[in-house]
């Protein structure tokens, strides 16, 4: 074999073998790209299933807070509602009380109440009150019921009231009371 022949099977022979590694290197570069393309492709996918799971329930936790925030409202609503009917219901009664006093049932009313309460406290001293706007009916009252009478410290909207100090005993059947307790018990 001459020299030429030796020199281009050599060349020949280098140029391959470059080849062949530059083909292996190229390969593994190839191979590398592609397993940091998949490993990015998973990361993003994992990222964007976290963000959605986290949007959803940033978003639902949201969408409760803002219903939870109605439904306060609501309540408060209605009851402000429930309050300005149950006034007005309660200022209509207190009317209708007030009428009430002017007919003769009421004084009966009072009679039957102070019977009541002498025969509750028997022999006992009771200092029995009515309300101030019943004051004119005091000088009926005593003769009828054959006790003295006092005006109340306090308005107490009709109706009697009784102190026992021996026992240290109210006795209480003054429509405020009453209208009051009602008004605590009434429900719409």
């Amino acid at each position: 074999m001459t020299l030429e022949e030796k020199l281009e099977l050599f060349r020949d022979s280098a140029i391959a073998e470059a080849s062949h590694q530059s083909s292996v290197m190229l390969a593994q570069y190839r191979q590398t790209l592609e397993k940091i393309y998949q490993s990015r492709i998973e990361q993003a996918q994992q990222e964007a299933e976290t963000y959605i799971i986290t949007e959803t329930d940033r978003i639902r936790r949201e969408h409760n807070r803002n219903l939870s925030m109605e439904q306060n409202k609501i309540k408060r609503d209605m009851g402000e509602k429930h309050y300005q009917v149950k006034e007005k219901i309660f200022a209509q009664v207190t009317g209708m009380l007030i009428r009430y006093k002017s007919q003769p049932e009421y004084i009966e009313s009072l009679v039957r109440h102070i019977r009541r309460i002498l025969d509750m406290v028997q022999n006992n001293p009771v200092t029995i009150y009515v309300d101030a706007s019943d004051e004119k009916l005091i000088p009926e009252l005593e003769k009828r019921c054959g006790v003295k009478l006092s005006v109340g410290p306090r308005e107490f909207l009709g109706g009697v009231r009784a102190a026992v100090p021996s026992k240290n005993i109210l006795i209480d059947y003054s429509y405020a009371s009453r209208l009051e307790e009602e008004k605590n018990n009434f429900i719409i």
